[in-house]
């Protein structure tokens, strides 16, 4: 599982935004995928822990999406929109 702050720490240039973007989207479609094949009820329950996860990350890139191209365009790297 990547967290939202392990994405930004791979986005460099504005083009590694929309990859980034793209990962997520399709890690979230590729676990919804794979629970439905899970065979028992814990497989299910637990990779639905994992897709809620997923869609947390993927929501908070999209909420961010703008202020992390910002970010770029001054010269400051993504992190930096990371509260510590």
């Amino acid at each position: 599982m990547v967290t939202f702050v392990e994405r930004l720490q791979q986005i460099k240039t504005l083009d590694d935004v929309e990859v980034q973007m793209h990962r997520a989207k399709a890690y979230v479609m590729r676990l919804k995928r794979s629970a439905k094949a899970a065979e028992t009820l814990q497989e299910k329950l637990d990779i639905g822990q994992q897709i809620k996860e997923a869609e947390r990350v993927l929501r908070n890139m999209r909420r961010s999406v703008f202020d992390i191209e910002d970010a770029i365009m001054q010269g400051l790297p993504a992190t930096s929109l990371v509260k510590c």
